[in-house]
C-alpha cells in the first residue's frame, strides 16, 4: 500500500503541471460535424412530414458552446443525444462548437466507470481562450464533467465582473447518481456519498449556472429542486428523439435482419424454446440484468439475447450456466445490426430502475417489439402512454416481471391491438432539437430577469476557491482510477482482488 501512494502521489502532481500547459489550438477543433440526423431528414422529405424544428421555435440563430465528454463515437446514450444535439441545432442554423475529449484545448483520459467512453480536463489556457469567445449560450453535459463545471465558474465570475447576461450558463443531468450510489457502495457509505455529493459538492451548480435540464421530470429529482429554491423557471427537460428511419420493423427485411432472424431460428431450435426475449443495456450492477436472468427460470419455454458489454458480463455469464437458462451475450452492436436485432425480440425487456429515461425502450417501440417494463416514475412518465399499465412490473419482485411479460407475450400470440406499439406518437430528433433551443431561450431570459436571484451568495464566494481545488484534486482521483483499472484490464480493483487471491 505505501508503494502504491508513493507511485500515485507524483503521478498526481503531474498531472497538476500538465493542466497548467497551454497548448497552441484554434477553435475550428471545436467545430464538428455528425451525420445522425441525414437519413432521418431524408426520409421524412421523401415522406411529406413536417420538420418541427422549423415550425416550432425560434429563427433566431445562436451560437453555442456544448460541453460533453460523451460524444459520437463512443456507445452509449448520452453520447448518441449529444450528436443529435449538436448536428440538430446546427441544422437549423446556430453555430455550435463542441468541446469533447476530441478538441485539441484538452487533455482526454478513459473513464473508469466505462471503458468505451472518455474523461478529459481542459487546459486553463484554452478555458481562457473560450471564454474570450462571445456565445449566446454555454450547455454543460454532465455528471462528472470536470472541465464543464470549471468552464461554468469561468463564464459566472466573468459575467459578475463585467455585469452582462451572456452567455446564459445551462446544465443538462444524464444519470441518476443518487441511485447508481445505492448500486455500487455499501448502504453506510452510499448514503454518506449522497450526502457529501449532493448536499455539499453539487449545492454550488445552482448558483453557477442558470438552468438545468433532465431527461424527464422524473429524473435525479433530490439534484434539481435545488435550482429552483434559487428562482423560478429554472428547471426544464431536454426530450429524447428518434431516428425513425433507423428503427422500423422494416429492418427485419434488410440483411442484417434476415441473418439475425437465421440465427434466432437456430438458436430457439438448439434451446427448445418459443419465444426471445431482448434486452440492450450495459451490463453493470445498476442495470438489474442479474434480476432478468433469474427470472429467466420462471418463464416457460423463453431464451434471452443480451446486447450490450460491461464489468458484469462474466458474473452474469457464470449466472445464466449456474441456473442452466438459454442466454446469449451477443455483445456491443451497431449500425444496422443494432438498427435490425430489435425486429427479432417477441417482448423487450429493460429491468433497469436507474434509468433517466430509456432510449432502448424508444428504439424497441419504434421498431414495434412490445415492451416490459419495472414501475418507476421515469419510465411511467415517458412511456405511460405507449404501454399499457400491467406491462409495467413492481420493481424487485420477480413474479411480478415474469406475469408482465408473459402477459405481453400472450397478446402477441393472440395479434391483440392492446399493447401494440405505435411509432407515430414518438418525438423525432428534429422535434426534440427544438424544443431544446426554447430552453436556451428561456435560460437566456432567466439570466435577465433573475440578477438578483442569481448573484453568488456571501458564503459561496467564501468557499468557492476551496470548491474549485476540491474538483481539482477529484480530477486527479478519478485519472489515477482510470490508471488502475486500465492495468488491471478494465476490472475494478476490488473484483480484481477477489479473483486473484480468494477465488481459486
Amino acid at each position: 500500500t505505501v508503494a502504491t501512494t508513493k507511485l500515485l502521489i507524483p503521478t498526481a502532481t503531474a498531472l497538476s503541471v500538465l493542466l497548467l500547459q497551454q497548448p497552441a489550438s484554434s477553435l475550428s477543433s471545436l467545430r464538428k460535424s455528425y451525420s445522425y440526423t441525414s437519413t432521418s431528414r431524408m426520409c421524412q422529405q421523401q415522406d411529406n412530414m413536417p420538420v418541427m424544428a422549423q415550425d416550432t421555435s425560434s429563427r433566431r440563430n445562436m451560437k453555442i458552446l456544448v460541453c460533453s465528454e460523451n460524444v459520437p463515437p463512443q456507445v452509449n446514450g448520452i453520447a448518441r443525444r449529444v450528436g443529435h444535439y449538436v448536428e440538430g441545432l446546427s441544422n437549423m442554423g446556430c453555430e455550435v462548437d463542441l468541446l469533447s475529449p476530441d478538441s485539441k484545448g484538452v487533455w482526454s483520459h478513459a473513464n473508469p466507470w466505462n471503458f468505451t467512453a472518455a474523461m478529459m480536463c481542459i487546459f486553463p489556457g484554452y478555458l481562457l481562450q473560450l471564454m474570450n469567445e462571445t456565445y449566446d449560450v454555454v450547455h454543460v453535459v454532465m455528471p462528472m464533467n470536470f472541465s464543464g463545471i470549471w468552464l461554468l465558474i469561468g463564464y459566472k465570475l466573468l459575467r459578475l465582473f463585467t455585469r452582462t447576461q451572456k452567455p446564459a450558463l445551462v446544465i443538462s443531468w444524464h444519470c441518476n447518481l443518487f441511485d447508481y450510489a445505492e448500486h455500487h457502495f455499501p448502504k453506510v457509505l452510499g448514503r454518506f456519498l449522497k450526502w457529501a455529493f449532493f448536499d455539499i459538492f453539487m449545492s454550488v451548480l445552482p448558483e453557477i449556472s442558470d438552468r438545468i435540464l433532465t431527461p424527464t421530470r422524473a429524473t435525479e429529482t433530490v439534484l434539481t429542486k435545488k435550482w429552483n429554491e434559487h428562482g423560478s423557471g429554472r428547471t426544464g427537460v431536454c426530450y429524447t428523439g428518434l431516428d425513425k428511419c433507423n428503427f422500423t420493423p422494416e429492418n427485419r427485411h434488410t440483411e442484417a435482419g434476415k441473418a439475425w432472424q437465421a440465427r434466432k431460428d437456430r438458436y430457439l431450435r438448439e434451446t427448445g424454446t418459443k419465444h426471445l426475449l431482448l434486452c440492450v443495456g450495459r451490463l453493470s450492477p445498476e442495470k438489474g440484468v442479474d434480476e432478468l436472468i433469474t427470472c429467466m427460470s420462471m418463464l416457460k419455454d423463453c431464451a434471452l439475447w443480451l446486447v450490450g458489454d460491461g464489468p458484469d458480463r462474466p458474473k452474469y455469464e457464470a449466472l445464466a450456466q449456474e441456473l442452466k437458462i438459454p442466454v446469449q451475450f451477443l455483445g456491443y452492436q451497431k449500425g444496422e445490426n443494432l438498427h435490425s436485432v430489435y425486429c427479432m425480440a417477441d417482448v423487450f425487456v429493460c429491468p433497469s430502475t436507474t434509468e433517466t429515461f430509456g432510449q432502448t425502450v424508444n428504439e424497441a417501440i419504434a421498431s414495434e417489439v412490445r415492451v416490459a417494463l419495472p414501475t418507476v416514475k421515469v419510465f411511467t412518465e415517458a412511456f405511460g402512454e405507449h404501454i399499457p399499465a400491467d406491462a409495467f412490473w413492481e420493481p424487485m419482485n420477480r413474479q411480478s416481471m415474469v406475469q408482465a411479460i408473459e402477459l405481453q407475450l400472450k397478446r402477441l400470440e393472440e395479434d391483440s391491438d392492446i399493447g401494440r406499439p405505435d411509432a407515430n406518437k414518438l418525438r423525432s430528433w428534429e422535434d426534440a432539437c427544438a424544443e431544446l433551443k426554447k430552453d436556451y431561450e428561456v435560460a437566456e431570459h432567466v439570466a435577465r430577469t433573475q440578477q438578483n436571484e442569481l448573484r453568488l451568495r456571501k458564503r459561496t464566494m467564501f468557499i468557492l476557491p476551496v470548491w474549485i481545488m476540491c474538483t481539482i484534486v477529484a480530477a486527479n482521483y478519478v485519472y489515477l482510477l482510470s490508471l488502475i483499472r486500465t492495468a488491471l484490464g478494465g476490472m475494478s480493483l476490488r473484483y480484481f482482488i477477489k479473483t486473484t487471491f480468494f477465488e481459486s
